[in-house]
């Protein structure tokens, strides 16, 4: 087959995090978020990072985005991102879905690749 073909794999999708699983809850604002979970689309396994963030008063959302970053993420799904964070990421090229309901990690990332196919 000649040509590039497009990977049906997603890469590294990023999601900030209640909790330390994908079970967790998605947290409502990325920079207030305790952990940020980078889910391996290609190896269906995850890490999680906390978020400095979170406790700090300003730059909340640049601490996140600069975990993201770091991990080289490929897409952010988020409920809420500032507007910082979210210029800092598309710099990087970091694919941005803002997420409309509440979930788990785990079936946020599931809705996001379903939609892909």
């Amino acid at each position: 087959m000649l040509g590039k073909t497009k990977s049906r794999h997603a890469g590294k999708i990023a999601v900030p995090s209640m909790g330390k699983t994908l079970e967790s809850f998605v947290s409502n604002n990325l920079g207030r978020s305790p952990f940020i979970i980078i889910y391996d689309d290609e190896t269906q396994k995850h890490n999680f990072f906390e978020n400095i963030g979170f406790r700090i008063q300003d730059g909340a959302g640049l601490k996140a985005a600069e975990i993201i970053i770091q991990n080289k993420a490929d897409v952010l799904l988020t409920k809420e991102i500032g507007r910082k964070a979210y210029s800092v990421l598309m710099k990087e090229h970091i694919d941005i879905n803002v997420l409309s309901l509440s979930g788990t990690v785990k079936s946020a990332i599931k809705k996001f690749l379903k939609k892909r196919i």
